[in-house]
């Protein structure tokens, strides 16, 4: 999507998503985008992409820690398998 607001008026339109996002993104429009992202389409799953070199910055942890309390449904830290990204974009449990 190019902003918050075409995302978040495109999940409004669905019932059930999967929403892929960078810590960059969250960086840029706050944790209050995962807020918004779960308000606007209750049954998604965030995943969120973050970079293990991040990690000694302590801005960067306090994020992902903050959404990581908001309830995102996984983070995960490059360099990351393919496999692994297919495994929490797919189907969910029925």
């Amino acid at each position: 999507m190019g902003d918050q607001k075409e995302l978040l008026r495109e999940l409004k339109r669905t019932q059930c998503a999967t929403v892929l996002i960078d810590c960059g993104a969250v960086g840029v429009y706050g944790t209050g985008i995962i807020s918004k992202i779960k308000v606007a389409c209750q049954h998604s799953r965030i995943i969120v992409f973050c970079d293990k070199e991040h990690l000694p910055d302590s801005q960067h942890r306090e994020i992902i820690k903050e959404i990581l309390a908001i309830g995102v449904y996984a983070c995960v830290m490059a360099p990351y398998k393919g496999w692994e990204v297919i495994s929490l974009a797919g189907p969910g449990k029925k």
